[in-house]
């Protein structure tokens, strides 16, 4: 078929690889790193809102000002949702970087993945004050992170040919899927370690704030020990909002917003990654 802008042609052009590098010559190459980095990184970004996303609605919409039968619905509507944001990305994408290229295919990635990434804590924010609208923004925005993520697989392979040539493409292929379910593992078990890292620090905050006879009469131990009941889930959220001083504001709409900032962090470096994989003198190889 007809290449885009950021392919092979456009490789050769800015001396880039021709016939190919073998598997052993590719590790010698910035290149290999650069995208493995990249693979890594993206595949962090996504599969958290596939495996988590109803426990996320739940928790961050579970005390909003809206129909208990609307948050059910789209909690258990969610993870159909992000399927088809998954399954759109992986059909998508490949016609996109035939047209605009692997490489500005690659910047468009950041360009959407990053923003949107950056507005679910914005969305978090709006909860308790605009939940249609908070409800809307965390949608579309957890939808268009996971289109992007499911671009990453899409387009590894034809990016090892523009990079390292067709010679031994498969293996180094091969090399780097390798690193797709290290970083989807990783990417599950960092948002779910982010969150108790969450849960604790702003339970910790509002036990401070509670009345020490208050809260050694509900939980049997005084505040000086918060931080080992809150380990142990004898002090929870729920049950602290109910001794906590008038006008505490429920923080369970912000318990994810550590790890959305640390997934557009992923995403931003596996732009930059892709990018320089591009972008470097390519390794020529006849």
């Amino acid at each position: 078929g007809e290449r885009g802008a950021g392919g092979e042609d456009e490789a050769a052009r800015k001396g880039g690889a021709l016939s190919g590098c073998t598997l052993s010559e590719a590790h010698g190459t910035p290149h290999l790193y650069l995208l493995w980095a990249s693979t890594g990184a993206l595949g962090i970004t996504g599969l958290p809102f596939l495996l988590s996303g109803q426990f996320m609605v739940n928790d961050v919409f579970g005390g909003a000002a809206l129909p208990a039968s609307v948050i059910a619905a789209t909690a258990v509507a969610f993870p159909g949702m992000v399927g088809g944001a998954n399954m759109a990305g992986r059909l998508v994408w490949g016609p996109v970087s035939d047209r605009l290229g692997r490489g500005a295919t690659f910047g468009a990635f950041g360009v959407l993945s990053v923003p949107a990434l950056l507005s679910l804590p914005l969305a978090t924010s709006m909860v308790h004050a605009e939940p249609e609208t908070a409800l809307a923004l965390f949608k579309a925005a957890s939808l268009t992170a996971v289109a992007v993520f499911a671009g990453g697989p899409v387009l590894l392979a034809p990016a090892v040919v523009d990079v390292f040539g067709a010679r031994d493409a498969t293996a180094i292929y091969g090399r780097l899927w390798m690193m797709l379910p290290a970083a989807n593992f990783f990417g599950a078990t960092l948002v779910s370690r982010v969150r108790e890292y969450s849960y604790s620090k702003h339970a910790l905050a509002i036990a401070e704030t509670c009345d020490e006879a208050a809260f050694t009469a509900t939980f049997g131990a005084p505040p000086a020990e918060a931080q080992s009941l809150i380990a142990s889930k004898t002090v929870t959220l729920p049950l602290l909002l109910t001794i906590a001083p008038e006008g505490t504001v429920d923080p369970s709409p912000l318990l994810y917003d550590d790890a959305f900032y640390t997934l557009a962090g992923f995403s931003a470096l596996a732009c930059v990654c892709n990018l320089a994989a591009y972008r470097l003198p390519r390794p020529l190889r006849l």
